[in-house]
């Protein structure tokens, strides 16, 4: 209870818990999406029926970004080379999401369409899911003809909204870097503070989706705990203050802001201080889990309609997971190698 330790002490031990705390949430927004997909049985979402006034998809999301402005943010810091950084950005977030709308499309949707094959392929639908989701929009296609149309909700893949935000913080990350901003960390707390600010007060003059707002205003979080990490100290202490905070402000028009510092707080914690069982050798499944989650979700429901809630979010996390590591070896690591291709990085002397 009463270890402490900074951020910058948990990142210089190059051993964390990040790698789990995204697998964790990965589940966790299948787990939020049984709910809403395949609404049977008696079991209610626990964030929700427990009065937390979000739901456990929203809060694995809201991680998800937190992590990554953090992790984004020293990215550019360690590696302050624009082509670089967009090009190793690129290679993370593009081949899995590109491959996932492809089988989707052209497989997924083909065997589960109602309407004849010669029609479906014919459908420009079927090619706008591609091209349209590849533009990193808001203006995205979540449904293709005749695909799971008898099913409560009929997107084939409803998780894709985080892309687009996902890809605009990376370009914002290197707005400020390659001004300067971002080693400067007083100069980088002031503009994330009045963009803060602005996306509380006037969010319509952010060049970003209403839908997008909250999801940047984490993201910025994670900048500013990688800026300040000298000063930031993680402990069980702290951690169970912040959620007695978070107990403390129910009701009031404070409760989102304690409840996203108690969220960033805890995503920290969860990082450096528990020691769990390590997963970075077994590969990194938690960005295909999230990928395939609602299509593989979708899968059972069409199999199997009746099936509780539950059962659906043990089945599809289970058969996700699978996914993640074929997509992680498969795909993702291999791709991940063409870092060095182009590269604009001095080679290392042997010494």
């Amino acid at each position: 209870m009463g270890r402490s330790i900074s951020v910058a002490e948990g990142l210089a031990k190059r051993e964390d818990n990040f790698l789990l705390l995204r697998v964790v949430a990965a589940v966790l927004v299948i787990y939020g999406h049984s709910f809403y997909l395949a609404p049977h049985g008696s079991a209610k979402e626990v964030f929700t029926a427990s009065g937390w006034g979000i739901y456990s998809g929203a809060i694995a999301v809201d991680m998800f970004f937190v992590i990554s402005g953090f992790m984004v943010a020293g990215s550019f810091i360690r590696q302050p080379d624009l082509w670089e950084f967009m090009k190793a950005r690129l290679l993370r977030i593009l081949p899995g999401y590109l491959a996932c709308l492809l089988i989707i499309s052209m497989v997924m949707g083909a065997l589960f369409t109602s309407l004849p094959l010669k029609e479906y392929f014919r459908d420009p639908d079927v090619w706008a899911y591609v091209r349209k989701n590849l533009h990193f929009s808001s203006d995205m296609r979540f449904s293709l003809p005749g695909v799971f149309a008898t099913h409560p909700h009929d997107a084939v893949n409803g998780s894709l909204w985080t892309l687009p935000a996902e890809f605009r913080m990376y370009v914002f990350v290197a707005v400020l870097g390659s001004l300067g901003i971002l080693a400067r960390r007083w100069l980088v707390a002031s503009v994330i503070l009045g963009l803060l600010i602005t996306g509380i007060c006037c969010p319509w003059n952010l060049p970003l989706h209403p839908d997008w707002i909250r999801l940047g205003g984490y993201f910025s979080l994670g900048i500013l705990i990688f800026t300040f990490k000298d000063e930031i100290r993680i402990s069980s202490a702290g951690l169970l203050s912040a959620i007695f905070a978070v107990y403390l402000c129910r009701g009031l028009d404070a409760y989102g802001f304690v409840f996203a510092i108690a969220l960033c707080y805890f995503c920290f914690w969860f990082a450096y201080i528990p020691r769990l069982p390590r997963m970075d050798a077994w590969g990194d499944p938690s960005y295909a889990i999230y990928l395939w989650g609602w299509p593989i979700q979708q899968m059972f429901v069409h199999f199997f309609p009746e099936l509780p809630s539950l059962a659906n979010f043990a089945l599809s996390s289970c058969t996700a997971i699978i996914f993640g590591y074929l997509s992680w070896y498969l795909i993702e690591k291999p791709c991940l190698r063409l870092k060095h291709v182009f590269s604009r990085k001095s080679p290392v002397v042997a010494r």
